[in-house]
């Protein structure tokens, strides 16, 4: 038996060239405790003949013929060792990142729930064109699509975290062997395609997720196996659709409760537009049948796919529900039982003919206070909510590539669309007044409308030629490279006399940029609270005799210079940018829009979900591996001891480690403490302060020395390992771990805080709260996995008792091996102490460690269904 390892399968089928290339790139990233294993398909080119030179670095699994994907992939599996997690690989896959391997892992093991992990797939285009960020797949087509949008767009760093999708695409998949353990291998119906589409909807059945881990991203050059072949993908994709269809059609249309029929725009107004585009698909997603109609003539987007789906979708009038995001007179236009209707107001008070519409809708959304305020300022007697919408954190993120000013000067962005509101003549006249010197730059953005020619106009002719000043006009670009022009910037200006809301501030936002907005309508609260509001009176649009705002010169001119002078670093403006999003969530909004037309439209709920994927469920025996968790003078070292009088190795005796406060013994390797000091410290911090994060090379090093112990202590199972900061790194352990079981320590905290306070000087709060973190992350890392708890007040109040309990538990885990100590043998261990430790009368626990305490004590925290955060938490509500 060794550690945990990887089996990476690469299946080959003629196509040498393509095959070498993937087999030296992969080689050339040195993958951590990995075996490579190619899968020959029955090759009948060079191929058998060349593989024979890498054979001292993987191992050849030859086929007598071509058995297709499903079948050479589930040879692989045979071949990898039982325990080992297997990727699955095409071989025309190039390796353009050294630690992708490590990557997936991190991702594979960051909730129990996970099994199926895929990546960022990129095509052959030298400017980089992303085919891949995971998918899903319709019943109306079942055209499987590998992106949200189905579009291939270019690379701008997009989807650049671990996100739950429906499916993911096998040229790249990582199967935690658990996962494999339930799901079983490729479905031998398929020949090739399909397969890992129905391999996820499978294990989706299990409650198993399936995660795309946006910190990776490799070259795929897809078909490579396959070009060139007459018609052959085309028979294998026709044959699988039709198995495919047979099993998951039915019940995937099952999955759309109703039907919702989304009116409005797609290219102008760019706010309804947008607002489309953002939500079309995610409610489309959540089991509302997304149907569209355009409430004006326009040129539909056929590179978004979930878009032109909509579009050419039929539906039963009326509608389950309708929902018309466009300006109000359209809401007359709604279809549906149901009718709702997304109200922007640029002005105070929206026009009478607004009102009326709106009047005949059953709900009003609208995105904020101020366009609530406008529409019952006019008389709308209609129900009206406030649905915010947040931003797409997929695409507008601080990390977005752009380019940026050599010089590094400052640079401030305005987008313009309409002359009247955007005023831009007084925007650069202002610009021009706050800075006399070079250190700045004014960039705007003429966007593509009726006013384009005027606003271009007016801007150079106050511009004067002033070189700072930059006009980029008759230039449009794709809705998903949006956050590219943001990103090379430093502040975004959205200095305009209407109060409608607007995209753009938020999305600049969580690019990490500064703002500076009117302090009028919908961008007011985010000026006040993210950036610059410039003060503004009221007064009359000329076309409509509606109030709107005035931007004060003065007060602009003042808040372009405070957005100078306060310029903040890149790694603040990561910051910020990172928190801004995370607030302000596009899924979190998506997912309360779609309950509520579901309980407006009385649509029936959504099917409840499987329980979530366990690695105990998987029903493997423990493998004898045994991980201590516990809190500094918790009493770990005497449950190691008790383990290892069990029967459980702990290393050579020269290794472990005896000090003044145990002279007894830690039953702590030494090798084992100080690779947690070092990836403590590489991250910033100690077992005092513990860091929040880790820089990815941290966790790799951490995770290659512990790899080497765990590797050595193999040949001794049962052993155990222990060390208190194991508390905050248990899940970095999880890959190079196989079915281990962790053994909770738990003791009385004021008990724990009270010996801190005198051992190491801390104060009692301070002690507290290392408490509260170590435990938290203790049991979160061990959610799912086989695991047990011991009282250490209870093993000291009853040594013989508790230890019975704890021989038992683990036994009853399958633990092999052990053997439950004589009595005498534990009495000389554990010196009972019936007594109730003294604490210090200063020592309290807060509503939240209290919280945590009591579901300790009740057990509840074994609750794999409940997450340890949330239970701490409720003692705060």
């Amino acid at each position: 038996m060794t550690m945990r390892r990887a089996a990476l399968i690469v299946l080959a089928w003629n196509q040498w060239p393509v095959t070498r290339r993937c087999l030296d790139s992969l080689l050339a990233t040195q993958p951590f405790v990995a075996e490579v294993i190619v899968v020959d398909n029955g090759s009948v080119d060079e191929t058998p003949r060349e593989l024979a030179g890498y054979a001292d670095r993987v191992r050849i699994v030859t086929l007598p013929e071509n058995l297709g994907f499903v079948r050479g992939m589930n040879a692989g599996i045979a071949a990898a060792d039982a325990d080992a997690d297997v990727v699955l690989l095409n071989n025309d896959l190039v390796f353009t990142q050294a630690d992708w391997l490590d990557r997936l892992r991190d991702a594979a093991y960051a909730d129990p729930a996970i099994g199926i992990v895929g990546c960022r797939l990129l095509g052959p285009e030298a400017e980089g064109r992303v085919y891949h960020v995971g998918g899903f797949i319709e019943p109306d087509d079942l055209w499987g699509q590998q992106t949200e949008s189905g579009a291939v767009e270019r690379d701008v760093a997009q989807y650049p975290d671990t996100r739950t999708v429906q499916c993911i695409a096998f040229a790249l998949a990582y199967l935690r062997r658990d996962c494999i353990a339930r799901a079983g291998v490729l479905d031998p119906a398929f020949h090739s395609y399909f397969e890992d589409t129905d391999y996820c909807l499978r294990a989706a059945g299990l409650g198993i997720a399936t995660v795309v881990a946006g910190a990776v991203t490799l070259r795929h050059d897809q078909h490579g196996s396959t070009r060139d072949d007459g018609g052959f993908r085309e028979r294998l994709w026709q044959a699988s659709k039709a198995t495919f269809s047979a099993r998951w059609r039915e019940r995937l249309s099952a999955a759309q409760r109703g039907t919702l029929l989304w009116q409005g725009p797609t290219r102008m107004p760019h706010a309804h537009a947008h607002l489309a585009r953002l939500l079309v698909r995610r409610l489309d997603a959540r089991g509302l049948r997304a149907c569209h109609r355009s409430t004006a003539p326009e040129i539909a987007d056929g590179e978004d796919y979930r878009l032109d789906l909509a579009m050419r979708r039929r539906w039963d009038h009326p509608a389950d529900a309708a929902l018309v995001c466009a300006p109000a007179p359209a809401f007359a236009q709604a279809q549906g039982r149901v009718r709702i209707g997304f109200g922007l107001s640029d002005w105070t008070r929206v026009p009478d003919d607004w009102a009326r519409a709106a009047n005949r809708l059953d709900l009003l959304l609208v995105p904020d206070a101020f366009q609530r305020d406008a529409f019952v300022g006019a008389g709308v007697t209609t129900p009206i909510e406030i649905r915010p919408v947040g931003v797409d954190r997929a695409y507008c993120h601080p990390d977005v590539p752009a380019p940026r000013e050599a010089d590094g000067r400052f640079v401030f962005l305005a987008a313009l669309d309409d002359r009247a509101r955007d005023d831009p003549g007084a925007l650069v006249d202002a610009f021009r007044a706050a800075f006399a010197h070079d250190d700045v730059r004014l960039l705007a953005w003429v966007r593509p409308g009726r006013d384009a020619h005027a606003i271009e106009a007016v801007l150079r002719q106050h511009a004067g030629g002033d070189a700072r000043i930059r006009v980029v006009a008759g230039w449009n670009f794709p809705w998903h490279q949006r956050a590219q022009l943001l990103a090379g910037a430093d502040a975004l200006v959205a200095v305009r006399r209407d109060g409608g809301w607007n995209p753009l501030p938020g999305d600049a936002l969580a690019c990490g940029l500064d703002l500076v907005a009117t302090d009028f309508g919908s961008a007011a609260p985010l000026a006040r609270a993210h950036g610059h509001a410039v003060a503004a009176k009221r007064a009359v649009d000329p076309a409509t005799g509606l109030e709107w705002a005035a931007p004060d010169r003065d007060a602009l001119i003042q808040a372009l210079r405070d957005a100078f002078a306060r310029r903040a670093d890149a790694a603040t403006r990561r910051a910020r940018g990172l928190a801004f999003g995370s607030a302000h969530d596009i899924e979190a909004d998506a997912d309360a829009l779609a309950a509520r037309i579901g309980d407006l439209a009385g649509l029936a709920p959504p099917a409840p979900a499987p329980r979530r994927h366990r690695p105990v469920d998987a029903v493997q025996s423990p493998s004898g591996q045994l991980v201590v968790l516990g809190m500094h003078r918790s009493g770990t070292s005497g449950v190691a001891g008790l383990l290892a009088r069990m029967g459980a190795h702990v290393g050579p005796e020269a290794d472990l480690l005896v000090g003044p406060d145990n002279p007894k013994g830690h039953y702590e390797s030494g090798r084992l403490h100080m690779a947690c000091v070092r990836r403590l410290e590489a991250a910033g911090g100690d077992w005092r302060d513990p860091p929040l994060a880790a820089p990815a090379a941290a966790v790799d090093a951490f995770r290659r020395e512990i790899g080497a112990l765990v590797a050595e202590f193999d040949a001794h199972r049962p052993w155990l390992i222990k060390e208190p900061r194991l508390c905050l790194l248990a899940r970095e352990l999880l890959p190079v771990l196989t079915r281990p079981v962790f053994v909770h320590v738990v003791r009385d905290p004021l008990a724990v805080a009270a010996s801190l306070v005198a051992r190491d000087g801390m104060r009692a709060d301070e002690a507290m709260a290392l408490w509260e973190r170590y435990t938290r992350d203790a049991f979160a890392a061990s959610r799912g996995w086989p695991r047990v708890l011991v009282d250490y007040d209870a093993l000291l109040a009853d040594p013989l008792a508790t230890t019975r309990r704890l021989h038992a538990d683990l036994v009853a885990l399958g633990v092999e091996g052990i053997a439950l100590p004589a009595d005498a043998i534990v009495r000389d261990w554990i010196e009972p102490n019936p007594a109730r430790p003294r604490v210090a009368a200063q020592l309290a626990a807060t509503p939240r460690q209290r919280a945590l305490q009591v579901a300790i004590a009740t057990r509840r925290i074994l609750d794999d269904d409940a997450d340890p955060a949330s239970i701490a938490a409720e003692g705060g509500r």
